[in-house]
This record gives C-alpha cells, structure tokens and sequence, in this order.
C-alpha cells in the first residue's frame, strides 16, 4: 500500500484522552475513520482468536455458547501489565489482519486515507504502516472520569484500566503531533483542526 497515494494517520492515546473528538475533525478532511476497538470486537470473535484466549485465560471469560465475556476478560486481562501484555499477543495478530482488509477497502471506496484509531498502535506494529501519527494525552484523574461516565464503570474499575496502559512519554516520544486534550472539547477540535490541516496541506 502506498503511503504517499493514501494517508494512513495513526492516532492513539490513553482510554478516555478524547481520540473520538478528534477522530470526528478528522473526517471533515475527506478521510475514513476506521476503530480498531471495533475491529477488537471482531477478532474476538473468530476461531483463531478464541483459541489464543482460551490457551492464554481458560474457559472462565467465555460464556455457554463459547463466546468471549468481554468483562471476564477485561478483569483478568487488565489485572496485570504481564496479563495485558499476554492478551496483545493473542488479539492483535488478528486484528492486525482485519485493519489491512479496512484499509483497502477504504481505498477501494476512493478515500484519500484513512484515520485510523487504534489505542495499541505502536504494541500492534501497525504504526509501520502509517504516514505520521497524532497521540491524544490528558490527565488521568480526568481520563477516569470520562471513562467512568462514558463505559459505566467505577472508580476503581476506571482506575485499573488505566493503570494498564502507558504513561504520557510512551506516546509524546513516538509522535510527531501530540495533543493535548486537558481543556474543553472546543479546544480539543480547534487543536484537531490544527493539525490537520498540516496533515493534508490545507
């Protein structure tokens, strides 16, 4: 796939930073959105997927009908980094697999690129494939209580989920843009617009 023909923009960030916000500016611009948390969905959802759980978890996160409990899973997977770490290495062979087939199928449709949201961009690789890439940070107290809000979750349910993932630096050394995303949604869209508009030269 040619990078310079069709602009695969990674962005990534912690869970609750506002990638969403911006991932809305960013389809102003003529490109496609494509969620990997979406795509997450999908892998759980196929045989090989299942299997890598099942070996990595036991039989415990899946329900009579042999589908994944995405809660059973998030509480065993989200207890430890090392427990993280091992469900990264069961889903994202697979969704990196899913993300090739939406990309081209986003080209197909005559999209100039793509935005592709995908919080474990750098951990997937996919990082290869995209032309720059934008981090979305924020404070974590603010990060828990939009995801509190936005997931239906507790305080600490909140907080154990964002214990799991990366610092701030892990994103800010990786990316060419960062934004910042500790003000208002207004500031977050103008900052957005910001950057897209280098992006795409306008």
């Amino acid at each position: 796939m040619n990078k310079e023909d069709f602009k695969i923009i990674g962005l990534t960030g912690q869970s609750g930073a506002g990638k969403s916000t911006v991932t809305k500016v960013f389809e102003g611009y003529g490109v496609k959105a494509i969620d990997a948390d979406t795509l997450a969905h999908l892998a759980l959802k196929t045989e090989k997927c299942k299997e890598n759980l099942r070996a990595a978890f036991g039989e415990g996160i899946f329900d009579e009908n042999g589908e994944v409990v995405r809660k059973a899973l998030a509480k065993s997977a989200f207890a430890t980094k090392e427990s993280t770490e091992l469900l990264n290495r069961c889903t994202h062979p697979v969704i990196v697999e899913l993300s090739k087939e939406a990309f081209e199928k986003a080209r197909a449709e005559g999209y100039k690129g793509v935005v592709f949201d995908a919080p474990t961009l750098f951990e997937s690789g996919l990082d290869s494939m995209c032309v720059e890439v934008v981090s979305v940070i924020a404070d974590k107290e603010l990060r828990a209580k939009r995801i509190m809000q936005r997931d239906n979750l507790t305080f600490d349910e909140a907080i154990l989920r964002l214990n799991a993932q990366h610092p701030d630096e892990f994103y800010t050394e990786k990316s060419k843009f960062v934004i910042e995303n500790n003000g208002t949604p207004a500031e977050l869209s103008e900052k957005a617009h910001k950057v897209c508009k280098e992006l795409f030269n306008e």
